[in-house]
């Protein structure tokens, strides 16, 4: 059921937490912001109720209008917002939109209106499509006057996210560091949509030495299909949310 633009608090059941050692403690209650926008333009917000220490801007994969609010990855959100993140989720498409970018500009723009995200890390995480156009993102961020990410996780990317004309990935900033994770039984994207992204990361000159190759393997119990980063099991836990983590805790460090 779809909700008009609005702020929503939300009482999220957010366990005390804080990350790395961390003193910071949050609340149990944290705020969602959202939808703000419409259709394709809409996005959701959701911040820790405490003082936060970075920013995640969290793109979907192409999965219909599920995929395109934060229904599937809610676990994860509310799992990040713990930490002390403030989460942007665009939806840049209900079903399918060929030219999304203009979409994430417009929504991420308006998010950044509504909190304060000066001076916080930030981190980029996308999943198949998404995973395309976080990296994408990077590249279009600076120009458009975006929260620009200094770590990039690419989760089983497809070859592009914006297909309406491909982002040229040269103005994508050489400090940059991503992760880009492959599934050993993805039979959707499999390894080209990397191999792809790999090839117009290297056409743009981007530092290969910035570049790390995440093979996610299948074992008893966890199986790495194109689905595995929609669960929430402790296996998916530790293969996505764990690495997620850690590119946070470095970005934090810096």
């Amino acid at each position: 059921m779809r909700r008009g633009p609005g702020l929503i608090a939300l009482t999220l059941l957010l366990a005390l937490s804080g990350c790395g050692g961390s003193k910071t403690s949050y609340p149990k209650t944290a705020t969602m912001i959202g939808p703000i926008g419409q259709n394709e333009d809409a996005v959701w917000i959701y911040r820790p109720a405490g003082k936060p220490k970075d920013l995640v801007v969290f793109f979907h994969g192409q999965g219909g209008p599920d995929e395109a609010t934060p229904k599937n990855h809610l676990p994860w959100i509310r799992h990040l917002v713990k930490r002390g993140s403030i989460v942007v989720y665009p939806r840049f498409e209900v079903f399918f939109t060929q030219d999304p970018i203009p979409h994430i500009a417009s929504s991420v723009r308006a998010a950044t209106q509504r909190v304060d995200v000066h001076g916080l890390p930030v981190l980029a995480l996308g999943y198949s499509r998404g995973g395309a156009l976080a990296v994408e993102y990077g590249a279009v961020a600076p120009k458009n006057k975006l929260p620009v990410p200094g770590e990039i996780m690419s989760i089983f990317p497809a070859s592009v996210g914006n297909e309406g004309h491909i982002v040229d990935l040269k103005p994508l900033d050489h400090s940059t560091q991503l992760v880009i994770q492959m599934g050993q039984a993805d039979r959707i994207v499999g390894r080209t949509g990397a191999r792809h992204l790999l090839r117009r990361l290297q056409e743009g000159g981007f530092p290969a030495r910035n570049v790390r190759l995440d093979f996610v393997s299948s074992r008893p119990g966890f199986v790495a299909d194109h689905a595995a980063p929609l669960r929430t099991t402790a296996a998916a836990q530790t293969a996505f949310w764990s690495v997620a983590d850690e590119l946070l805790a470095e970005l934090n460090k810096s």
